[in-house]
């Protein structure tokens, strides 16, 4: 047993919460859930920050005074984490006067130390932000985030001696000592560390932002909100009086946005006061809606009581962990939620136990006694699997993997044709799939806590360690039905304009194309810049597809393959490369990569389900593709149970995987 402490950065407060914060908020949850489930002591905090301009900007637009805007807003935060089922030790807000306190006696020790100095500070600064740019960070001489341009500010500040830290900190991160993840995240670090540090402003004149600590060594000056907020990691272990048995920090979950000030601002202040450095940053990537980062500022959030609202707070839970890789991007498409909630809790999860709840009810009214473990369904678990897929912050491979288990489960339901067993044989089957549902509430209890409950309750256990999650530890069950575990939702059914359609396979136009050409991608370690030709589909000229093949195929592996891709799918631009459609490729839960292949295929032919349907159609968006289906089986690709092929052969995965994995 060891200690966990697991923070999210604590969130703006002038607007309303979003799904993006719902995001970071359910991943450490999810993370501090599954510590207390191997019962290490844990502490998970979140909050919210309410200094600076913005706060005092928007607390102006309302004609109220800041700290009751705050108030307000703080408590929306509260409410939606609620909704959400996050399970935070203390929830900071940077009002708090413990907090105000301590950042004070800090900033005294700094300008002690002589690591704060008066004088003036030129630079580019985006309200939005709240922070300083330089002349790389704009595009076309605006913020790339908020689309804005920034102002140029000179006037007089307290500085802090940033520049001091550049070699310290730059050893530290390719040491490994200070972790940076993923490792493409690190390496942007430190790349920004090669272009030299600058010393940085930490405060603003009090008659310009009032909103605000005011340094204690000059009142006409207030504290720049960053120093401010940085500094809740602390002082949010210290209001719960756990800063001795906590610090550092094991894992500091984020965006991508904010990971320059924490690789370099926060961690300068904790070695310049002479504090231990989080083990873990972990830098997970930006939501999209209609390929633009979801953001309060741009206006294009999505509240996540209303998802909670229509969906459950655990159907949110599951397709935010599940959908998105974390550490990467995504889009939000509340369309592919319902699907989800619709295949995989409904169909896979829900119909499991209900099922076999009924068939124990039916069979053993008066309960049903411990029995021998059927080892060919208990054999397919691999506790130690999850366990490391979460360790390595890989939560969607975590949920994959126990999900490989619930459809083996199904299978197993199936293929023995458990209705139809009787006597001991019936005993031991149903005691081995009650077993595995309870183990599966276990494994499921940090993603899904709500229908983990509900599941224990209809078993009559209630387990709370993963110790707990081996076979046979039950002496008897006494089930008790109720409900099923998930409403499957309509689909016609109206819903916000965040909703996308969902497409039928035909809307779908997938062709044989030939790698003739790759590159490694600019601005990307783990990409490819392909060159596919689609013979006279495309006029004999070759397409570009931006694909992240690169860990697992050489190049010389990948030239001349004839490969399915996605031909209608719009054009994206990948990390400043564009991209005019996508090939087709399926990952296992060991991160293998197979692609689909048609060696036999002549170039720009349809791959198709049931016959070729060469009518026009129409620009697809990545969410639509995502919405269709397709499984592998017997190493083929299936659409609702029929094989993809073309007019020569069937489409096949050019490496074994295993059947019932989903082409994402």
């Amino acid at each position: 047993m060891g200690k966990f402490y697991i923070t999210t950065p604590i969130y703006y407060v002038n607007s309303d919460p979003h799904v993006g914060s719902a995001y970071t908020t359910i991943a450490a949850d999810v993370l501090a859930r599954w510590n207390r489930l191997k019962k290490n002591d844990v502490f998970f905090l979140t909050g919210t920050d309410e200094h600076g301009q913005k706060v005092q900007e928007a607390a102006e637009k309302e004609g109220i005074n800041p700290k009751e805007f705050v108030d307000k807003i703080a408590k929306k935060f509260k409410i939606s984490f609620n909704l959400i089922n996050s399970s935070h030790d203390n929830f900071i807000r940077t009002t708090n006067k413990e907090h105000e306190e301590e950042v004070k006696k800090i900033l005294q020790e700094l300008f002690d130390k002589k690591f704060i100095y008066k004088g003036n500070y030129e630079a580019y600064y985006c309200v939005g932000c709240e922070q300083y740019l330089t002349e790389s960070d704009l595009v076309d001489g605006k913020c790339h985030i908020h689309r804005t341009k920034p102002e140029l500010r000179k006037e007089e500040a307290y500085l802090f001696k940033l520049s001091k830290f550049q070699d310290k900190l730059t050893k530290l991160i390719e040491s490994g000592e200070f972790n940076i993840l993923p490792l493409e995240r690190r390496n942007e670090v430190l790349s920004f560390l090669k272009t030299g540090l600058r010393d940085i402003s930490i405060s603003r004149l009090k008659e310009k932002v009032h909103w605000g600590i005011e340094l204690p060594f000059d009142k006409n000056h207030t504290c720049f909100v960053w120093v401010d907020a940085l500094w809740n990691y602390i002082t949010g272990l210290k209001e719960k009086k756990q800063f001795d048995k906590f610090w550092p920090p094991d894992i500091q979950l984020m965006a991508k946005d904010i990971l320059r000030v924490h690789a370099t601002i926060w961690s300068a202040l904790l070695l310049a006061t002479e504090n231990k450095l989080p083990k873990t940053l972990f830098i997970h990537g930006y939501f999209t809606i209609d390929g633009h980062k979801m953001s309060k500022s741009l206006g294009n959030s999505i509240s996540p009581n209303y998802m909670v609202e229509q969906y459950g707070s655990d159907a949110l839970r599951y397709f935010l962990m599940r959908n998105i890789p974390f550490g990467q991007d995504g889009d939000f498409s509340e369309s592919l939620l319902v699907e989800r909630l619709n295949n995989e809790l409904a169909n896979d999860l829900g119909n499991l136990v209900s099922r076999v709840l009924t068939l124990t009810e039916k069979n053993f009214e008066n309960g049903l006694k411990k029995s021998e473990i059927d080892k060919k369904l208990s054999s397919k678990l691999d506790i130690k699997k999850i366990d490391s897929h979460i360790e390595n912050l890989e939560l969607h491979n975590a949920l994959n993997e126990i999900w490989r288990f619930i459809n083996e489960c199904n299978k197993y339901v199936n293929e023995e044709k458990i209705w139809e067993s009787k006597g001991e044989q019936l005993n031991s089957q149903l005691y081995t799939l009650l077993e595995s549902i309870r183990i599966i509430s276990i494994l499921v209890s940090p993603f899904l806590p709500q229908t983990s409950g509900r599941i224990f309750n209809q078993l009559q256990q209630n387990c709370e360690s993963l110790e707990e999650a081996n076979f046979g530890l039950i002496e008897e069950y006494k089930v008790k039905k109720s409900d099923v575990l998930f409403k499957k939702i309509e689909q016609e059914k109206d819903t916000k304009p965040t909703q996308k359609k969902t497409s039928k396979f035909e809307d779908i136009d997938l062709r044989v194309g030939e790698i003739k050409a790759i590159k490694d991608h600019p601005n990307a370690d783990k990409l490819y810049i392909i060159l596919v030709d689609l013979g006279k589909y495309n006029a004999d000229k070759t397409i570009q597809i931006v694909s992240g093949l690169k860990l697992h195929y050489k190049k010389e592996d990948l030239l001349g393959q004839k490969i399915i891709i996605v031909a209608n799918l719009e054009n994206s631009v990948i990390r400043g490369v564009e991209s005019s459609g996508m090939l087709l490729a399926i990952e296992d839960n060991k991160n293998n990569l197979s692609l689909l292949t048609a060696s036999k295929s002549i170039l720009g032919s349809k791959a198709y389900i049931d016959k070729p349907d060469e009518k026009a159609v129409n620009e697809i968006k990545f969410n639509e593709f995502k919405s269709i289906r397709l499984i592998t089986k017997n190493n083929k690709i299936y659409y609702n149970q029929k094989p993809l092929k073309t007019d020569k052969e069937d489409i096949f995965l050019d490496k074994e995987m295993p059947d019932n994995l989903i082409v994402e």
